[in-house]
């Protein structure tokens, strides 16, 4: 038994003292009764200063007035909240250095009944590298979540902000995205300050200061802490840590900065912690830089910037589908003998003449204008709650505007414009009809003389119509044999003999009916058919000609109408 009391008071206690893990022993009235070398190194607090005191000296500040109940809580009920557990634990040491620790503390009973002795045993290990390292990870993890959900830039740009304002007490976060020529647009939680946050979106860097940060990365600091610090302070900021976040083609794309609102008790933690961020927010903004420009291609056209013909349609749409009595002005313009501009100056000179209308057209136009190139040398512009006079106005100021010279190269050009005129509701009840409606007034501007511009007219547009559905089905007819020839007789007035008959084409379609003549000639005409019905005619009454004579029915002449169009093709 003694050699057991030799180990115990020779052994232990050295052992324990020189321990590589702080161990910390507190004695009845909470107070420290011992305190390792481990510990010292730890807290950075030497063993003088702590023997003796109350152990809520160890303790995180903001947990210390609640310590000693904690403590006694369980000497009388035994309940444990802490006792008996492993958990970490975040402090700031006496030299202010930022400690992560993983504290395990074990309960001590010595003898039995009234006579019991409680301690407690606290064994802390210094995990903060440990402990950083995860943070990291598992802000990396919930980045790259973020992204593979296809969230905004503006929502993962705020997870970046509070996760590290987690990471780092009394801190606060912002991501400053750099858009050409614009001010900083600022990423943040609530806890950046209005003032700040307002000033730094009202301040628009040089290009200056983006080679400066480019090439010196600390140059950061001038830009979101110098020209600000005194505002900063005043609202409760006491430092800055920040860095430019870079594109992997070594553009600069933005800034994160991590402020503090006490002075740094957490030594390299915050700095670590920003340079962490970088490739998580280069990657954020890379992803959204991708999507940004796949909608531009999507939506608008590469040469202009113009929206495209598809995304005009959903935006007249939009339009259309408001609440309300709204109307609508479209105006399809056609730069007149633009094959003689593309064929005299090449495609380059052309696309630079086409960019300068898209920039005319801009010019007049005001912020509740839609404006679109819907494909080749054609613009749609299109003006909610548009009517009467002003159209016209309006349709004026456009051909003047498009009409003045125009220098490209060394080439000074005079131009002009058609323009067709449709509106909503009088010429439909949607883009397709009236994009529709505008481009035949369009066209007829042309055919008028070219640099006017001509309303939609529901008749013309009616006989183009007939040009198109009844153009296909006369083909389709034509093709199954669907034409038929009715013979009117010729008849001598004096005699009431039979001189002849003359064939008529007439046309039944099984969906469409009856086709008067005077409707499908014309078409027929216009679409360049008639030459094939003409065909289809004279070998159909010679046919007629050949079975009445085998029957014995004398006809002298059948008559067959024909186009001048056959006279004029000899083949």
């Amino acid at each position: 038994m003694s050699n057991i009391t030799a180990l115990t008071t020779e052994i232990l206690l050295p052992a324990l003292e020189q321990a590589i893990d702080a161990t910390v022993i507190i004695g009845q009235e909470n107070e420290i009764i011992f305190y390792n070398q481990a510990a010292e190194s730890l807290w950075g607090m030497p063993r003088a200063d702590v023997i003796g005191r109350n152990v809520d000296c160890l303790v995180p500040t903001r947990l210390r007035h609640e310590h000693d109940r904690y403590i006694d809580r369980n000497r009388e009920t035994g309940h444990n909240r802490i006792v008996g557990t492993s958990r970490e634990v975040e402090f700031t040491r006496a030299d202010g250095e930022y400690i992560c620790g993983e504290l395990s503390l074990s309960k001590v009973q010595i003898g039995k009944g009234d006579k019991r002795l409680t301690y407690y045993m606290g064994v802390m290990k210094n995990v903060t590298e440990e402990s950083q390292r995860r943070k990291i990870l598992i802000l990396q993890n919930d980045v790259l979540q973020a992204l593979a959900s296809d969230m905004l830039i503006q929502d993962i740009g705020e997870l970046i902000c509070r996760k590290v304002e987690a990471f780092v007490p009394n801190s606060v976060a912002a991501l400053l995205v750099l858009d050409d020529n614009q001010p900083w647009r600022v990423i943040c939680t609530s806890a950046l300050p209005p003032r700040i946050r307002n000033a730094l979106e009202t301040t628009v860097p040089s290009p200056s200061d983006v080679e400066k940060l480019k090439a010196n990365g600390s140059y950061t600091g001038r830009l979101v802490w110098d020209h600000y610090q005194s505002m900063c302070r005043s609202l409760g900021l006491q430092s800055c840590y920040a860095a430019p976040v870079m594109a992997g083609d070594g553009r600069v794309t933005g800034i994160f900065a991590l402020y503090l609102r006490e002075p740094n008790q957490l030594g390299a933690w915050p700095q670590r912690l920003v340079g962490a961020c970088l490739p998580f927010c280069a990657l954020a903004l890379e992803q959204h830089a991708t999507k940004t420009h796949l909608t531009q291609l999507a939506r608008y056209d590469a040469l202009t910037g113009l929206l495209n013909r598809g995304a005009l349609h959903r935006v007249m749409e939009d339009i259309i589908a408001q609440p309300g009595n709204r109307t609508l002005a479209i105006f399809m313009l056609d730069i007149d003998r633009f094959r003689d501009i593309n064929d005299a100056l090449g495609h380059v000179y052309a696309d630079q003449f086409l960019v300068e209308i898209a920039g005319r057209i801009r010019s007049i136009a005001k912020e509740d204008y839609v404006l679109s190139r819907s494909g080749g040398d054609e613009f749609v512009v299109v003006v909610p709650d548009c009517e009467g006079k002003q159209i016209e106005d309006i349709a004026h100021q456009l051909l003047e505007t498009i009409g003045r010279p125009l220098q490209i190269g060394q080439n000074t050009l005079s131009i002009s414009c058609s323009i067709g005129i449709s509106t909503f509701p009088a010429n439909g009840p949607d883009s397709e009809s009236l994009l529709s409606h505008a481009d035949t007034a369009m066209r007829q501007a042309k055919e008028d003389g070219r640099g006017i511009f001509r309303f939609a007219n529901l008749e013309k547009n009616q006989v183009a119509q007939d040009r198109l559905v009844l153009g296909s089905a006369l083909r389709d007819s034509l093709a199954q044999g669907m034409l038929q020839l009715h013979y009117h007789p010729q008849v001598r007035t004096h005699t009431l003999e039979l001189s002849g008959v003359e064939a008529l084409s007439r046309w039944h379609h099984p969906h469409l009916g009856n086709i008067f003549p005077s409707r499908f000639i014309a078409v027929a005409e216009e679409t360049g058919q008639i030459e094939a019905i003409g065909r289809w005619s004279l070998l159909e009454a010679c046919r007629q000609i050949v079975k009445w004579d085998r029957d014995g029915v004398h006809v002298p002449t059948v008559a067959v109408n024909l186009s001048a169009v056959h006279f004029r093709n000899r083949a």
